[in-house]
Parts: C-alpha cells; structure tokens; sequence
C-alpha cells in the first residue's frame, strides 16, 4: 500500500506538537508545571523524607506523652503510700475503740479487771507493732526515728511529740507537691502523760486497768487518743481518693496524647520525593499514556 509521506509528515508534526504542548503545560505555563518543579528542582521547596517542623511537633507531643505517663506513675504511687497509711491508722484506731470498749467494761463492772487486762495488753502490743513495721519500700510511715537519715523525708516537729509529720515530696510534671506522714511513735512510746492534745493516754497495761477509777480515766484518754487518729484517718483516706483520680486523670491525658502523636505521624513524610511525583501526576493530570489503543 502506497505510504502518503505528506499526511505522515502532518500526523508526526501533530504528535510533537501535542508532546510540546503537554511539556509546556506540565513543566512551564501550568500550576502542574509549577509545582513540580517545586518539588524536583528547587531543594527548598520540596517535601523532605521527612519533615523537621513535624518531626519536631510529634517528638514534643510523644514528649508530653511521656511526661504525664511519669506523673501518672508518681502520683500512684503516692496514692499507695497514703492508702498504706490509712489502713494502718484505721487498725490503730479500731484498736484503740476496742480498748475503749474494755476499759468501760472495767470501770461499769461488766468486765473483770482480770478478765480484761489480757487483751487490752495484747492490743497495745498489737498498736506498738503497727507504728514500728508500717513501712513502704523502706520508709517508716508512723515512726519518726529513722526520718532524719532518710534523704527522701523532710521532717516537720519534734519526734515522738503528737503532731510532728514528714513531707515527702512527689514530682508529677514539671511541678511537685507533698504528702504528709504522720508520727505516730509517741503512742508506742507513751511518754505524752502530760501532751492534753491527746489526754495523757499512759497505756501501762496494769495500771490502765486497776480498779473502775482507773479504768473510766483510761476509757476518755483512749477516746481521745481514737478521735486523734481518726481525724488522721479521715484525712489519708480523702487524700488516697484524690491522688488516685489524678492518677488516672494524667493517665488518660497521656493516652491521648500518644494517640496524637500517632495520627500525626501518618503523613506522606515517609515516602520518597519519586513516589510523590509519580502519585501528583496520576492524581492531577491522568495517564500520559493512552493504552486504550
């Protein structure tokens, strides 16, 4: 079949023409053009592997994250330290209640001194060995003895005098704040007879209990003594409820401060400049190659 030279001379001139157009819109005239050279010449411009202001930005918020996971974590734990506490003082104090109910026994008669005096005796050993081995990861919670050497513990009062407390301080954030322990060791000691605070709780066995005089004397200094520690008691328990809502609370925080950091890490930051060519181009322009034929 005879080849018409003229028409194919026309048909390739309209090719290049269509090439040269689709060059000049890609590369030169259009928004395409423009943006692609953006991307592939002009090294400020373009989309890095990765992102330093988003890099930055999730690396502050995973940051942030990490601070409040480690509040969360402190603010526990001295959750524990003050629900330790409000359990010990609660047996203290249903201690002394029961010593109470023996020694009003004594005073009305329903009671023998004899018949009392063997478990009122055991519940003040029972009290004693309370204030000595309450302790939480080596720090005594009750007695004050051992506070002075104890780096983690600021001593407020004199020891063995109703009062005296420990502030230990709990780092949540880039703040802190104290708990309070509570000296408790003059109970043990019993060497208050002439502190009104509490009454002069003497708690010599015996005596406590030597006739009904004694033992009504005995009965209002351990109410007294009750009604000391379940101030105390009322106190840690309020406290231990609070820092473990703020626990949870920073807990939270930092949940969603990580899930955060997460979604704004999915972005095209890890993929190559190629790839974000080659997607721009089928996105924006279409195929440049007609397989329909």
């Amino acid at each position: 079949m005879a080849v018409d030279t003229n028409q194919l001379i026309v048909s390739l001139s309209m090719q290049l023409l269509q090439q040269d157009l689709l060059t000049n819109t890609l590369f030169s005239g259009g928004q395409v053009g423009r943006d692609l050279r953006s991307m592939l010449l002009q090294e400020s411009a373009a989309l890095r592997l990765t992102d330093p202001s988003s890099a930055a930005l999730t690396g502050r918020i995973r940051s942030d994250a990490g601070m409040l996971r480690q509040a969360s974590k402190n603010v526990s734990e001295a959750a524990s330290i003050t629900l330790q506490s409000e359990s010990g003082v609660e047996t203290l104090r249903q201690s002394l209640d029961r010593m109470k109910e023996i020694a009003d026994g004594v005073a009305d008669g329903t009671i023998s001194t004899s018949a009392g005096q063997a478990e009122y005796n055991d519940l003040v050993t029972k009290i004693d060995g309370i204030i000595s081995s309450t302790s939480y990861n080596g720090m005594n919670l009750f007695d004050s003895a051992g506070w002075a050497s104890d780096e983690r513990i600021a001593q407020s009062g004199t020891s063995g005098v109703p009062g005296t407390t420990g502030k230990l301080s709990i780092q949540a954030g880039d703040s802190s704040f104290n708990i309070s322990l509570q000296d408790l060791s003059f109970i043990a000691d019993r060497s208050f007879a002439t502190l009104s605070s509490v009454n002069g709780l003497t708690m010599t066995g015996a005596t406590d209990l030597a006739d009904a005089t004694a033992a009504a004397t005995t009965s209002s200094r351990v109410s007294s003594l009750s009604s000391y520690v379940s101030g105390i008691e009322s106190m840690l328990e309020g406290r231990a409820s609070d820092l473990a809502s703020q626990a949870s609370g920073l807990s939270a925080q930092s949940s969603i401060l990580d899930a955060a950091a997460s979604t704004r890490a999915k972005t095209n930051e890890s993929r190559s400049i190629e790839q974000l060519v080659l997607d721009y181009i089928v996105n924006n322009v279409g195929k440049i190659i007609d397989s329909s034929t």
